[in-house]
């Protein structure tokens, strides 16, 4: 094999190998903020920009309501972004034992400052990947 084969075949195999990483993006796993106490009461959850304009919302719907469980979902759209947020609640005797939140977020400005919001609080600050996406856990059981 000549000298510049060699190179362009350990080429051609890096570029494959890089085209198919999975572009997911980075999950981002943090506690769930003392200010959203109660997540069966959600309703409204808006993503905004640094400038505070909401760049995609949605609101949540409840698909499953056992006694002991609690899902509800909300597909969020909005003139820069897209994606879909998940709610889950285990109770306990009646009272809440864990919550978190998932969500998956697209076409976000790249490398972009965002903050989520439910029912008009903050929850937490975040930047887009460098694919314009961001999956986030926000739960109780997650401990810094």
């Amino acid at each position: 094999m000549t000298g510049t084969r060699l190179v362009l075949t350990t080429f051609a195999a890096v570029a494959v190998l890089a085209a198919s990483q999975n572009l997911r993006a980075d999950r981002i796993e943090q506690p769930l903020p003392a200010a959203i106490s109660d997540l069966q009461q959600a309703q409204l959850i808006e993503i905004k920009n640094e400038p505070g304009a909401t760049v995609m919302k949605g609101t949540f719907e409840s698909k499953q309501d056992k006694g002991d469980k609690i899902k509800k979902e909300a597909k969020l759209a909005g003139v820069a972004g897209a994606g879909k947020a998940e709610v889950e609640i285990k109770k306990e005797k009646g009272q809440v034992k864990d919550q978190e939140i998932e969500l998956e977020l697209g076409r976000l400005r790249y490398g972009a400052p965002y903050k989520i919001f439910i029912d008009n609080k903050e929850v937490l600050a975040f930047n887009a990947d460098n694919h314009g996406k961001a999956e986030l856990k926000l739960s109780t059981k997650i401990t810094k």
